[in-house]
């Protein structure tokens, strides 16, 4: 039974991994499958929590802005009662608890990269990569659109550890990391300029086109 559960939960975090990959690319950064969902993301979100500016903005985002993606996994039910005639109602199970918590991990993360609290968990090594992996998608949107689990981004290309200046909106309860790799102490460092994003262009905001 536990490996069967375990078994559906683990497939599920695989295949939400693609999911999330697939509905940020092309459904928050074109036009292709919702000019709602674009204009909301790719054009409010991203000129709001811009890298090098505003990535970190306590005060302008609130946590039932974060996106509609828990809608996604009602959508899913029917794969949830697929998989489990398919295979066994164990790995049924499995799947829809998987796909619950990656779902809440990506509503959870995203909302507490942009408000940084000073909680506990937001003082971890762990975090510190999530928040420097994301900052790298809003300053360059083709990189990174993984939030919980980057195995799609590795897989699709669009993997990402460019260095990258400081955040000028940093709290100062949180390190002044210079990209993911700074956060354990490799690339840049600590170092701050011009020469950290020489490969890492920055890219206006969309003006309401693909």
């Amino acid at each position: 039974m536990v490996i069967s559960i375990v078994l559906g939960l683990v497939l599920m975090v695989v295949y939400c991994s693609f999911a999330e990959w697939f509905v940020h690319r092309y459904g928050m950064h074109t036009q292709r499958l919702s000019k709602w969902a674009f204009r909301r993301h790719a054009i409010q979100h991203h000129s709001q929590r811009r890298s090098l500016k505003t990535f970190y903005s306590p005060d302008i985002y609130k946590i039932w802005q974060s996106s509609a993606i828990p809608l996604l996994w009602l959508l899913h039910t029917p794969l949830y009662l697929l998989i489990g005639f398919v295979t066994n109602q164990n790995v049924g199970i499995g799947a829809a608890i998987g796909a619950g918590l990656y779902v809440s991990s990506y509503e959870v993360l995203h909302f507490f990269i942009h408000t940084p609290r000073n909680y506990w968990f937001q003082r971890t090594r762990l975090f510190h990569f999530y928040c420097e992996y994301h900052r790298v998608h809003h300053h360059r949107a083709k990189w990174n659109y993984n939030v919980v689990c980057p195995l799609a981004d590795a897989v699709m290309g669009t993997f990402s550890l460019a260095d990258m200046p400081v955040e000028p909106s940093l709290p100062n309860t949180m390190p002044r990391h210079t990209g993911p790799r700074s956060v354990f102490g490799q690339g840049a460092g600590r170092a701050v300029g011009a020469e950290a994003t020489a490969s890492l262009d920055p890219e206006p905001v969309p003006a309401g086109r693909e």
